[in-house]
């Protein structure tokens, strides 16, 4: 859990909020993303994809071997005829043995021979880069990626999903939010945060990979009047229902064309699902549900971060516009192991190095189920925030849960709406 500790130190810290990634290519140290299930798909290796290939080179080189080998042997009879020719005059003065083509001409013949030889066995290079194909695994969508610049196939987000170059100065990523009825410029603007002097240079109409129809916007923005870039960017617009998804993809201008290939290949290669059923500020992966503000920034980690989100055991954290909101935490645990206070003191440890928890007692139910809380706090900048910890045990899936909600000043008003929300089960609702 300390690879987990870390991430969230730093998401409360701010240091990490992908809109600040999003938007400006400039504070990323490091890329966001974590080990999350993602559908990879590989360019064949030198022993898979280039079969074919291999066999066709090697095919067309055998054949000019043959060429080779008939010029060689046309010109040797020519040799030998020519052998002849002076054999019959040299017979008109002496007796002697028919003569062979010289010796220097027949090594340089089989050198010749040799080197093409040579260059039929030899193996053809692969290519560097690598294709893999990212599967958002609440949403469904995909697309590629291609490594290099973006080598990094999976990320922790769930409605924002970002891929970060490994030069940090271009960057693609996802957005689904609630269709709110405005216009599709509109959305843009507000979903990316746009500033109202940012003007699209081209919009047109388009399709995805898989024919659904899309807007595409092109546009710049300058940020060197506050320390940034100059970036330039494209998005992918598909609204589905009562849902948007856009895609945008975008690079620091002067890295633009040496990452433009990359770019477009995410733009075109974009795959929707047949039908969407996850909605923003809902999750339902595991058998569980809770709701909370779609505003709010979702990511999900396994336990430990190495590994996927799952089942057994995963932490869904919340993070608002400004700082971390809350945290949730799971793993499966036979009922007869179940603690509630130890539960909370141990994830609260786990996730937040928060040690020192005080009034722990009963609170009341979580979907019907007992639970305990109790009281922390943690320094945030020059001041504090205040955290109520839950934790209850669901028997339908032998799991414990446990939130952490953290607020300046009443964290249990925050937790309510979450745990009202929340069904041990997504078959119950």
């Amino acid at each position: 859990m300390g690879d987990l500790r870390t991430r969230i130190t730093l998401l409360l810290s701010a240091v990490l909020l992908a809109v600040v990634a999003a938007l400006t290519l400039v504070s990323c140290s490091e890329n966001p993303n974590e080990q999350l299930q993602s559908n990879e798909f590989f360019r064949p290796t030198a022993t898979s994809t280039l079969d074919d290939e291999q066999s066709a080179s090697a095919s067309e080189q055998a054949a000019q071997a043959d060429q080779a080998q008939q010029g060689v042997e046309a010109e040797q009879d020519e040799q030998a005829q020519d052998s002849q020719d002076s054999q019959a005059t040299v017979q008109q003065q002496q007796e002697g043995q028919p003569s062979s083509p010289p010796a220097a001409a027949q090594s340089a013949s089989d050198a010749e021979q040799s080197q093409q030889n040579d260059q039929a066995r030899a193996p053809l290079e692969v290519s560097s880069d690598v294709i893999r194909r990212y599967a958002n695994p609440s949403y469904g969508y995909s697309f590629e990626l291609v490594c290099s610049p973006f080598c990094e196939p999976n990320s922790s987000g769930i409605e924002r999903v970002s891929f970060l170059a490994e030069t940090s100065r271009a960057l693609i990523g996802v957005d689904v939010v609630l269709d709110d009825g405005a216009s599709t410029e509109a959305l843009v603007r507000s979903s990316l945060s746009l500033a109202d002097n940012v003007e699209f240079s081209a919009r047109t109409d388009t399709t995805t990979a898989t024919g659904e129809p899309a807007e595409r916007f092109e546009w710049e923005e300058d940020r060197r009047a506050t320390g940034g870039f100059q970036v330039r960017w494209s998005a992918l617009v598909m609204r589905l229902s009562d849902v948007v998804v856009l895609l945008r993809a975008g690079a620091v201008l002067e890295d633009y064309e040496a990452v433009a290939p990359a770019l477009e290949r995410a733009l075109t290669s974009f795959i929707l699902p047949q039908e969407i059923t996850a909605r923003p500020g809902r999750y339902e992966r595991f058998g569980f549900v809770i709701a909370y503000d779609p505003a709010d920034t979702a990511q999900e980690f396994g336990q430990p971060t190495s590994n996927p989100s799952s089942r057994e055991s995963g932490v869904l954290v919340l993070q608002s516009t400004t700082s971390l909101k809350a945290v949730l935490t799971w793993q499966l645990l036979g009922a007869a192991f179940y603690d509630g206070d130890t539960a909370i003191t141990q994830s609260l440890e786990d996730s937040l190095t928060v040690e020192n928890v005080v009034n722990l007692r009963d609170w009341g139910e979580v979907d019907g189920r007992a639970a305990r809380t109790g009281e922390a706090e943690t320094q945030f900048g020059e001041g504090v925030l205040q955290i109520r910890s839950f934790a209850w045990y669901c028997e339908d899936g032998g799991r414990e849960f446990s939130l952490h909600v953290l607020d300046a000043d009443d964290p249990e008003s925050v937790a309510l709406p979450l745990l009202q929300s929340f069904r041990c089960s997504a078959d119950a609702e």
